[in-house]
């Protein structure tokens, strides 16, 4: 997919919810999300991980219990960006749905 302009195809919306982020078949990370759209995400990694296993264009899955919802949405995706903001702060990363 070719990089995209400054502005994103699909608005996001301010959210505050727990997840889960799976990567591969044995891979599981709790995440809080950030913000959350038609056609991403960002997220924080609650759990440490090792960002080896997290590869930008890697395959994920992210599982979402709503407040609304009886079973969680769990929806596939990629990882479009991943990055530290600071040393002492949890990854965040980008999803692309």
């Amino acid at each position: 997919m070719p990089a995209r302009d400054h502005f994103r195809a699909h608005a996001r919306h301010r959210v505050d919810l727990e997840g889960r982020l799976r990567v591969g078949e044995s891979g599981s990370y709790g995440v809080r999300l950030r913000d959350l759209g038609l056609g991403g995400a960002c997220v924080d990694l609650v759990d440490a991980a090792p960002s080896a296993a997290l590869d930008v264009e890697g395959p994920i899955a992210l599982e979402v219990t709503a407040p609304s919802l009886w079973d969680p949405l769990i929806v596939p995706g990629k990882v479009a960006w991943l990055r530290r903001m600071k040393p002492e702060r949890r990854l965040r990363l980008g999803l692309r749905f």
